[in-house]
């Protein structure tokens, strides 16, 4: 079972982001894509309800969780490099698992 910080941690390391800003509430557009992807594993890997993982990511309403799973399965179906780091971060997320 992967944990919601071990996901924090490791796409936090890929783009090179403190995990605070991750948790923080601005709207940077780097920041909300590597927060969104984190969620979207949250929410792929872990059994976690999403108020849990809302409240991992700065007390985000479970709302949101949705939203940033729907936007992050959107981005893979449109955008090239955006698949590849996700393709990327589930193989890092994965190997250190099993």
């Amino acid at each position: 079972e992967v944990s919601i910080d071990y996901i924090q941690k490791v796409v936090c390391d890929y783009f090179d982001l403190p995990i605070e800003l991750l948790k923080s509430k601005t709207r940077k557009r780097e920041i909300v894509q590597a927060r969104q992807i984190a969620m979207y594993f949250a929410k792929d890997l872990t059994k976690a309800s999403l108020k849990n993982i809302g409240t991992h990511f700065g007390n985000r309403d479970h709302s949101t969780v949705i939203h940033a799973c729907q936007t992050v399965n959107d981005l893979i179906d449109t955008d090239k490099k955006f698949r590849h780091d996700v393709e990327e971060l589930n193989k890092r997320i994965r190997i250190n698992t099993y």
